[in-house]
Protein backbone atom coordinates (compact mmCIF):
# COMPACT_ATOMS: atom_id res chain seq x y z
CA UNK A 1 0.00 0.00 0.00
CA UNK A 2 1.85 3.31 -1.00
CA UNK A 3 -1.40 5.28 0.59
CA UNK A 4 -0.35 8.39 2.86
CA UNK A 5 -1.11 7.21 6.71
CA UNK A 6 -3.99 9.01 8.38
CA UNK A 7 -3.62 12.20 10.13
CA UNK A 8 -4.17 11.29 13.72
CA UNK A 9 -2.70 14.23 14.99
CA UNK A 10 -5.60 16.25 14.48
CA UNK A 11 -7.75 13.97 16.19
CA UNK A 12 -5.45 13.09 19.25
CA UNK A 13 -5.73 16.75 19.99
CA UNK A 14 -9.33 17.18 19.89
CA UNK A 15 -9.62 14.30 22.16
CA UNK A 16 -7.05 15.76 24.35
CA UNK A 17 -8.85 18.79 24.84
CA UNK A 18 -12.11 16.79 25.36
CA UNK A 19 -10.46 14.87 28.47
CA UNK A 20 -8.90 18.09 29.53
CA UNK A 21 -12.75 19.79 29.75
CA UNK A 22 -14.58 16.40 30.91
CA UNK A 23 -11.49 16.34 34.10
CA UNK A 24 -11.85 20.34 34.78
CA UNK A 25 -15.64 20.08 35.47
CA UNK A 26 -15.47 16.55 37.41
CA UNK A 27 -12.54 17.31 38.99
CA UNK A 28 -14.17 20.80 40.94
CA UNK A 29 -15.21 21.09 44.25
CA UNK A 30 -19.15 21.62 44.17
CA UNK A 31 -20.96 21.86 47.54
CA UNK A 32 -23.49 19.43 48.60
CA UNK A 33 -26.11 21.92 48.99
CA UNK A 34 -26.36 25.06 47.00
CA UNK A 35 -27.57 27.42 49.83
CA UNK A 36 -30.34 29.90 49.13
CA UNK A 37 -29.88 33.03 50.80
CA UNK A 38 -32.40 33.09 54.44
CA UNK A 39 -35.27 35.57 53.62
CA UNK A 40 -35.45 38.04 55.86
CA UNK A 41 -38.04 38.00 58.63
CA UNK A 42 -41.79 38.96 57.67
CA UNK A 43 -44.07 41.00 59.32
CA UNK A 44 -46.24 37.80 60.03
CA UNK A 45 -43.38 36.74 62.00
CA UNK A 46 -43.97 39.35 64.57
CA UNK A 47 -47.16 37.25 65.45
CA UNK A 48 -45.36 34.08 66.21
CA UNK A 49 -45.60 32.91 69.82
CA UNK A 50 -43.09 31.63 72.03
CA UNK A 51 -43.28 28.08 70.42
CA UNK A 52 -43.05 29.20 66.79
CA UNK A 53 -39.93 31.36 67.61
CA UNK A 54 -38.28 28.55 68.78
CA UNK A 55 -39.38 26.51 66.17
CA UNK A 56 -37.99 28.98 63.60
CA UNK A 57 -34.54 29.45 65.61
CA UNK A 58 -34.14 25.74 64.99
CA UNK A 59 -35.26 25.35 61.16
CA UNK A 60 -32.39 28.68 60.74
CA UNK A 61 -29.73 27.13 63.25
CA UNK A 62 -30.02 23.62 61.27
CA UNK A 63 -29.88 25.62 57.89
CA UNK A 64 -26.90 27.42 59.49
CA UNK A 65 -25.49 23.98 60.75
CA UNK A 66 -25.24 22.70 56.54
CA UNK A 67 -23.73 26.04 55.86
CA UNK A 68 -20.90 25.98 58.48
CA UNK A 69 -20.12 21.65 57.63
CA UNK A 70 -20.17 22.76 54.00
CA UNK A 71 -17.00 25.13 54.93
CA UNK A 72 -19.41 28.25 54.88
CA UNK A 73 -16.84 30.98 56.67
CA UNK A 74 -17.79 35.05 57.08
CA UNK A 75 -15.51 37.56 55.25
CA UNK A 76 -14.18 40.88 56.16
CA UNK A 77 -15.51 44.05 54.30
CA UNK A 78 -11.48 44.02 53.06
CA UNK A 79 -11.29 40.31 52.07
CA UNK A 80 -14.33 40.99 50.06
CA UNK A 81 -13.20 44.19 48.27
CA UNK A 82 -9.78 42.11 47.62
CA UNK A 83 -11.94 39.14 46.45
CA UNK A 84 -13.92 41.45 43.67
CA UNK A 85 -10.38 43.28 42.63
CA UNK A 86 -8.99 39.82 42.39
CA UNK A 87 -11.81 38.18 40.27
CA UNK A 88 -11.21 41.53 38.05
CA UNK A 89 -8.17 40.14 36.55
CA UNK A 90 -8.93 36.42 37.01
CA UNK A 91 -11.76 35.89 35.35
CA UNK A 92 -10.68 37.07 32.10
CA UNK A 93 -7.46 35.66 32.09
CA UNK A 94 -9.09 32.55 32.77
CA UNK A 95 -11.25 32.28 29.76
CA UNK A 96 -7.90 30.81 28.35
CA UNK A 97 -7.99 28.10 30.24
CA UNK A 98 -10.82 26.75 28.69
CA UNK A 99 -13.03 28.15 31.61
CA UNK A 100 -13.79 30.73 33.69
CA UNK A 101 -12.04 30.92 37.27
CA UNK A 102 -13.28 32.92 39.86
CA UNK A 103 -12.39 33.38 44.13
CA UNK A 104 -16.09 32.67 45.66
CA UNK A 105 -16.96 33.79 48.85
CA UNK A 106 -17.07 30.44 50.60
CA UNK A 107 -20.65 30.85 51.44
CA UNK A 108 -19.91 34.19 53.45
CA UNK A 109 -23.57 35.71 51.87
CA UNK A 110 -25.27 32.82 52.80
CA UNK A 111 -24.20 32.52 56.41
CA UNK A 112 -24.21 36.12 56.84
CA UNK A 113 -28.28 35.95 55.74
CA UNK A 114 -29.05 33.10 58.55
CA UNK A 115 -26.74 34.88 61.55
CA UNK A 116 -28.99 38.16 60.77
CA UNK A 117 -32.13 35.91 60.83
CA UNK A 118 -30.93 33.89 63.86
CA UNK A 119 -30.43 37.78 65.45
CA UNK A 120 -33.69 38.79 64.44
CA UNK A 121 -35.65 35.99 65.68
CA UNK A 122 -34.07 36.12 69.35
CA UNK A 123 -34.80 39.58 69.10
CA UNK A 124 -38.44 38.87 68.49
CA UNK A 125 -38.15 36.14 71.74
CA UNK A 126 -37.12 38.78 73.91
CA UNK A 127 -39.73 41.27 72.68
CA UNK A 128 -42.52 38.91 73.32
CA UNK A 129 -40.99 37.95 76.83
CA UNK A 130 -40.43 33.91 75.63
CA UNK A 131 -38.29 32.10 78.55
CA UNK A 132 -34.71 31.48 77.53
CA UNK A 133 -33.18 28.44 75.88
CA UNK A 134 -30.34 26.41 76.84
CA UNK A 135 -27.26 26.67 74.18
CA UNK A 136 -24.33 24.51 74.62
CA UNK A 137 -21.96 27.65 74.61
CA UNK A 138 -21.22 27.31 79.05
CA UNK A 139 -23.55 29.31 81.11
CA UNK A 140 -25.34 30.97 78.28
CA UNK A 141 -28.73 30.86 77.37
CA UNK A 142 -29.99 31.84 74.21
CA UNK A 143 -31.01 35.51 75.30
CA UNK A 144 -28.33 35.60 76.86
CA UNK A 145 -26.09 34.99 73.94
CA UNK A 146 -28.42 37.92 72.05
CA UNK A 147 -26.91 40.68 74.28
CA UNK A 148 -22.94 39.37 73.23
CA UNK A 149 -24.14 39.05 69.52
CA UNK A 150 -25.62 42.56 69.29
CA UNK A 151 -22.44 44.45 69.44
CA UNK A 152 -20.59 42.38 66.75
CA UNK A 153 -23.32 42.67 64.62
CA UNK A 154 -23.63 46.10 64.12
CA UNK A 155 -26.53 47.08 61.45
CA UNK A 156 -24.06 49.09 59.24
CA UNK A 157 -20.41 48.09 57.95
CA UNK A 158 -18.62 45.02 58.36
CA UNK A 159 -17.21 43.76 61.68
CA UNK A 160 -13.55 42.42 61.71
CA UNK A 161 -12.23 39.40 61.89
CA UNK A 162 -11.79 38.89 65.74
CA UNK A 163 -15.71 40.46 65.76
CA UNK A 164 -16.41 37.61 63.23
CA UNK A 165 -14.82 34.70 64.67
CA UNK A 166 -16.28 35.23 68.53
CA UNK A 167 -20.01 35.62 66.68
CA UNK A 168 -19.17 32.23 64.79
CA UNK A 169 -18.35 30.77 67.74
CA UNK A 170 -20.98 31.96 69.42
CA UNK A 171 -23.84 30.72 67.28
CA UNK A 172 -22.12 27.74 66.20
CA UNK A 173 -23.07 26.67 69.98
CA UNK A 174 -26.65 28.13 69.62
CA UNK A 175 -28.13 24.67 69.53
CA UNK A 176 -28.63 23.00 72.55
CA UNK A 177 -26.94 20.02 73.70
CA UNK A 178 -28.40 16.58 73.02
CA UNK A 179 -29.66 14.84 76.38
CA UNK A 180 -27.55 11.60 77.15
CA UNK A 181 -29.19 8.09 76.04
CA UNK A 182 -31.66 6.90 77.89
CA UNK A 183 -30.73 3.63 79.61
CA UNK A 184 -33.20 1.04 79.44
CA UNK A 185 -33.86 -0.55 82.90
CA UNK A 186 -33.60 -4.89 83.04
CA UNK A 187 -36.98 -6.36 82.87
CA UNK A 188 -38.72 -7.12 86.14
CA UNK A 189 -39.58 -10.26 87.86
Amino acid sequence: MTGRPPNRSSISRYSLCGLLILASCGCAYRPTIQHPKSEPIKPEATAYDCGQLDAALLKTDTVRWVIRDDGGTLETSGHRAARYVGNIFLVPLSFYALGPVYANDAGSAVLDAADHRILELLRLKRAHGCPAGITSEPGMTDLQMLEALEPLMPDDGTPDRPALDRRTALLDHLRAPLPPPAVASPPGP
